[in-house]
């Protein structure tokens, strides 16, 4: 390499200036040809310096005989790392990679040539050079280039059927602040608090005393809360876990997870719809269910401000149907996943998820049957969340997307908010609904900005940010609870109980006849007129 030739040419310069001093000042020999002190360094550094590139090169050349090339290479960047990379492919024949040769965007180094491998073009010409010499990767080297080149590169060897590979700078290499393609940042880490866990053995041993050997059926099981109150409540010993998901792919899945982390546990996966009372009847009488976690709802807000008549009948009428069933088949307790956009709600889903919260309120105590509300904020990387969307975003090279500067949000992540829900159910008397502690709103753009930090880039620099302007139904900042409930503290510092300023009327089923009736007839103005009379505080229109 060029540092040992440089060590070569130093010990050389010293050895000569020793071999000058000791003939003319201590051997005092006279009449020496001069040439000689000169042909000495230079003959010694021929000799020397060929000798060892001449090994270098035939044991470079002999092993790369015993390999045979497997693909074809374009390196763009012609610079310092992109001749790196040649030099690193050069020593490592086992890699089988042929350097075809070069592009890079700079004009003046078109038909270059380095260390024999030409420059063949610019980036916009990788679709001609991957058809015209079979190329089956580009190595893109160009550290200094700012992401979205890099994206830009990439997507045009995507588009000529070329495989890409980035290399990231050697300072953040070395630093470890590099881009990730898979982009595995973990939503907790993007919390900026600790995730609460299991601390409290009073807690585990309630949710133990709770679940051990009771029948516990959740909807919504294969969804992002659905699937971690599967992962959760299995921890606890239940007789039988009853999964029930109308998602196909969703309940395969969640059920392979199952049974491969508790073999010894009865798992009972069950296709179905919570809209099929006939089907839901059946499953709770059969397994013989105790507790009900109800997690089956339609919570993405623009869509369900499309999908109004959709909403009703899944987070209405579904949870009436369920709540329903249970009391017919005496089920010990129902624990309803609810929401923080409930209150004084904005949109058709908040609207309805209040509507279900009054729902179980009115039935509480039938056929002594325990009806719980859950009352949260949003899911940090659950399905429909915005950390999903923003992955790949920055994987596309952006923009991200939000909608608004000061949009805030309270966020968990989905183990503390399954443990929390967990525990309230098995805190719950029947009637209550209780408020899980978020800690602060965070601002989403500043959650933005810290997932395309921890993905290695710069946010602005790397990734733009634009914002879009907030969406039908959608509030600048949400609300956890309204005047006129009192909030009572619990044994449990992360929990809350609310006490709600009335109880849900008796012609609570009354309004919600007319709504499926409505619904059945796609008569949107009854909807909403039934809505804002069952949810006085709503501001839908």
């Amino acid at each position: 390499s060029l540092t040992d030739l440089m060590d070569l040419v130093k010990a050389n310069i010293t050895g000569s200036a020793i071999f000058i001093v000791m003939m003319v000042f201590i051997y005092r020999l006279e009449g020496f040809p001069r040439s000689v002190f000169l042909l000495e360094i230079i003959l010694n550094i021929m000799l020397i310096g060929g000798t060892k590139f001449s090994i270098r090169y035939i044991r470079e050349n002999k092993r790369s005989k015993f390999f045979k090339r497997v693909k074809n290479v374009l390196i763009a960047g012609a610079g310092k790392a992109g001749t790196l990379t040649l030099n690193e492919i050069k020593s490592s024949p086992e890699l089988g990679i042929q350097v075809v040769g070069f592009v890079d965007d700079n004009p003046q180094k078109k038909g270059l040539s380095i260390q024999g491998i030409p420059v063949r073009g610019s980036t916009d010409d990788i679709p001609d050079l991957v058809k015209k010499y079979d190329i089956d990767e580009v190595i893109v080297a160009i550290p200094s280039a700012p992401y979205k080149d890099i994206i830009r590169i990439r997507n045009i060897a995507l588009s000529a059927n070329a495989k890409t590979k980035v290399l990231p700078t050697y300072k953040k290499l070395l630093s470890g602040n590099f881009f990730s393609a898979n982009l595995d940042v973990s939503s907790d880490d993007l919390l900026g608090r600790r995730v609460l866990a299991f601390k409290r053995e009073s807690d585990y041993e309630l949710l133990k005393h709770e679940i051990e050997g009771k029948s516990v059926l959740i909807t919504g099981a294969g969804g992002s809360i659905g699937s971690e109150l599967c992962k959760q409540v299995a921890q606890f010993g239940p007789k039988a876990l009853i999964m029930y998901e109308r998602h196909e792919c969703s309940l395969y899945n969640i059920e392979v997870k199952m049974r491969k982390n508790f073999p010894d546990l009865k798992i009972v996966p069950v296709l179905g719809d919570i809209l099929d009372k006939v089907k839901l009847d059946e499953i709770m009488r059969v397994n013989d269910v105790n507790i009900i976690y109800h997690a089956a709802a339609y919570k993405h807000v623009p869509m369900m401000e499309r999908e109004p008549f959709e909403a009703i009948r899944n987070n209405v009428i579904g949870t009436r149907n369920t709540a329903e069933l249970a009391i017919k088949n005496k089920v010990e307790k129902f624990v309803l996943i609810s929401t923080d956009k409930a209150v004084n709600p904005a949109n058709i889903m908040g609207t309805t998820k209040r509507v279900a919260e009054l729902i179980v309120q009115f039935l509480n105590g039938k056929n002594g049957v325990k009806f719980i509300a859950v009352r949260f904020g949003n899911v940090l990387g659950s399905n429909g969340s915005v950390i999903p969307l923003f992955k790949k975003q920055i994987a596309q090279g952006g923009p991200i997307t939000i909608t608004h500067p000061d949009v805030t949000r309270y966020f968990m992540s989905v183990s503390e908010a399954v443990q929390l829900v967990m525990t309230s159910g098995a805190m719950g008397k029947g009637g209550e609904i209780f408020l899980l502690d978020m800690g602060e709103p965070i601002k989403i753009v500043d959650l933005a900005k810290e997932l395309i930090k921890k993905t290695g880039l710069d946010p602005e620099k790397d990734i733009d940010i634009v914002y879009t302007g907030l969406r039908p139904g959608e509030k600048l900042y949400e609300e956890l609870y309204w005047k006129g409930e009192g909030i009572v503290p619990t044994d449990n510092k992360k929990i809350t109980m609310l006490r709600p300023n009335g109880k849900a009327g008796h012609q609570i089923f009354k309004y919600i006849d007319m709504l499926d009736d409505f619904t059945r007839k796609r008569d949107l103005h009854g909807v909403i007129t039934s809505l804002k009379e069952m949810v006085p505080e709503t501001t839908i229109s």
